[in-house]
């Protein structure tokens, strides 16, 4: 029998995407690790979150068993917990996704995102990945990024959209043919005439 691989591959379901570096690695700043990246977060009564429990759990067997160490750095965190816990994840379970690689992006019908197209915080989206446990001087399960899906653009970096900003009117629509209602024939002054200037 052959043994069981200790990568656990799986797709997310949609969900809120933070401090993302998937364009370009995250490097020049005292925390860079040089590393494409992605935090996702979603809402703690989201049937995903059981989900990925059981996806954490089963990673973490492969490589250890029954038995999990203590001090298991567990992947998935509470945004409720801790001391000082961050705005954008009241509510919400989130996760760390990483590669050393850049990772594939789609759009939603799974066509290759443009490269003006970056991925941003608050954008929703869903990603590939394999969860997978490490085992020496720490303990735990870390999730190994491979692609990310783009399910809805919220993040317009930085400028508002035109509908935010004017609202929706009825009118003139981009691509539409301009044709005049109402045809209008110069007069014409007969060759040789004169133009009295009290006419003008």
């Amino acid at each position: 029998m052959s043994k069981k691989s200790l990568y656990v591959n799986f797709a997310s379901a949609t969900g809120i995407a933070n401090y993302a570096w998937l364009n370009k690695p995250d490097t020049g700043s005292e925390y860079s690790d040089g590393k494409y990246k992605v935090t996702v977060a979603w809402n703690k009564d989201d049937p995903f979150v059981a989900q990925l429990k059981a996806i954490v759990k089963d990673a973490a067997e492969r490589e250890f068993g029954d038995k999990i160490p203590a001090g298991f750095n567990n992947p998935l965190k509470d945004g409720d917990a801790g001391n000082n816990p961050k705005e954008q994840f009241a509510g919400k379970v989130y996760a760390a996704f990483k590669s050393t690689r850049k990772p594939g992006a789609v759009d939603a019908k799974n066509f290759a995102l443009a490269e003006d197209v970056i991925i941003m915080s608050g954008d929703e989206v869903r990603v590939a990945a394999a969860a997978k446990a490490y085992n020496g001087a720490q303990k735990g399960v870390s999730f190994y990024l491979d692609m990310v899906k783009l399910i809805s653009k919220n993040n317009a970096g930085g400028q508002q959209s035109a509908s935010s900003l004017f609202g929706e009117d009825e009118g003139f629509v981009g691509g539409e043919t301009f044709e005049p209602t109402t045809a209008v024939e110069a007069e014409v002054t007969p060759a040789g005439s004169a133009i009295d200037i009290d006419d003008l």
